[in-house]
Order: C-alpha cells, then structure tokens, then sequence
C-alpha cells in the first residue's frame, strides 16, 4: 500500500485553517471533533512514513558490507529521494529503493534525481516485467552488435512473450470487436490480458524507459548475418520495434545492482 504525501500536508493545512476564528466560524460545534479525525489521519500518515523507511534503512544497511558510514554530503544526496520513498509498503519495491540509496551516495555517473520520481509510479508487476526483458535483452549474442549493451532491440511478439508467455499477441482490436460473439472464453480472457500488457507496455515508455520506433524492411528477403536482403518482388514495409532507451538502462541498474567504488 503506498500512502499518499499529499495526505498529511493536506491534513496539516485543514488543521491550520481549524483552529483559526474562520475554521471555528465556519463548522461550528464539530469543528474540534474534526480537527481530532483529522489529526488521527496525519497520525496515521507519519506512522506508515517511519515503518516504511524502517524496513528500506534495513535493507540498504545489510547490502553496504564493510563501507563506510553516511557522512553529510551523501545525506544531502539522497534528501530529495527519502519523502518517496517513505510512502512505499511494497516489499520487493522497498528492495529497489534501498539499491537507488545505495548507488545515489556511491555511484558518480549513470544516476538521475529522476530516477526516484521513476521509481515511485512504478508496480512491483512492472518492475519484474522490467528485470525479465533487461535480462533478455542482456544475454551475448552470436554476433558483433551495434547497440550499447541493454539497448538490443526487441520485436512485439518479444515484449508480449515477456510478460506472460501465455498470452496469444495474434489478436488485434477488430478480430475482437468484429468475432466478439463467436470468441471462447479463454480467448476474450486472452484478449483481456494483451489489453492489460500493451497498458503496461506504454506505461513504460510513458516513463522513457523503452521505446518504439518504426523500421523500414522488406516483406520478403534473405537474411546475411543480421541483414535482410530484400528479394525480387518485395516491398517496404513498416515493422514497429522496440528498446531500452539508455535512460531505461541505467534506470533498471540503479534500482536493482548495488554498486560500490569499485565498479567504477
């Protein structure tokens, strides 16, 4: 559950305006019964802010090994970062937080203020999706490639298959409206579940973590090593690809490999 930061300053401004002559004008007799609730919710809001940055100091104290304490600069470092993540329950996201401390106060390169503001409209489903599809697009390849590692791009088919290799991609939105009353259960339900995963998939560029971009191609051809010799009687057509962006790459690092001096 995440807490909303809103809530508790929210709460604190309405507060002020109660206990002012206006508030009490205004509400009249319930005018302390509410400021009291209302008190209770900001209450409410700090507790959740401590247990959560309990439970992410914890996580990040055992990944440090034998480094050296905090000093003030690395404070100020991750200042911006810890109102964030205060408002973070998830447990496999708190983990992502505690690396994001980490590599903020250790790491001179690769790592945004952004990265938390990222990092917080993110699910732990798609965080998962995320360390799925990095780790495919990572593996060594049988050839020389001209992408920066990470940025290997991925075709549609690959995107779905990723995030649940259940899924049938074949389906698109008129198959769905026009066969809607002849599809079988388990094929609307399939078709749900691309519904729910393209959600994802532009989420996540939303945030500039991957992106599509349109290749031109044959219809038909010979493939010579990773190229595609166009044969007669072919045409150019437009196929939609996909990658990291290196903003996505060194995001996924930062939020899921401890780094130290040494890796840099």
């Amino acid at each position: 559950m995440a807490i909303d930061p809103k809530l508790a300053s929210g709460a604190a401004a309405v507060l002020a305006v109660l206990k002012s002559d206006l508030g009490k004008k205004l509400f009249g007799p319930v005018c302390d019964e509410l400021g009291l609730a209302l008190g209770d919710l900001a209450g409410i809001y700090r507790f959740y802010q401590i247990e959560n940055l309990g439970k992410i100091f914890t996580k990040w104290a055992r990944s440090r090994d034998n480094r050296p304490s905090l000093n003030q600069d690395d404070f100020r470092k991750i200042l911006p970062l810890i109102q964030l993540a205060s408002v973070q329950s998830d447990e496999e996201l708190q983990t992502r937080w505690a690396a994001l401390l980490e590599n903020t106060v250790t790491t001179t390169d690769g790592i945004l203020p952004s990265f938390g503001q990222t990092l917080s409209q993110l699910t732990s489903e798609e965080a998962r999706f995320l360390d799925r599809l990095f780790a495919a697009v990572s593996q060594p390849r049988g050839h020389v490639s001209k992408h920066r590692p990470g940025r290997e791009p991925f075709e549609y088919v690959t995107l779905v298959k990723t995030y649940d290799p259940s899924i049938d991609a074949g389906i698109n939105p008129a198959e769905r409206e026009l066969f809607k009353n002849i599809m079988s259960e388990d094929q609307l339900r399939n078709y749900d579940k691309l519904t729910q995963a393209e959600l994802v998939f532009q989420d996540l560029e939303r945030l500039g973590i991957i992106a599509e971009t349109q290749t031109a191609e044959p219809d038909r051809y010979l493939t010579a090593g990773t190229a595609k010799i166009p044969v007669e009687g072919s045409q150019t057509v437009l196929r939609s690809e996909y990658s990291f962006t290196q903003y996505g790459v060194s995001f996924v690092r930062a939020v899921t490999h401890v780094t130290g001096p040494k890796d840099h």
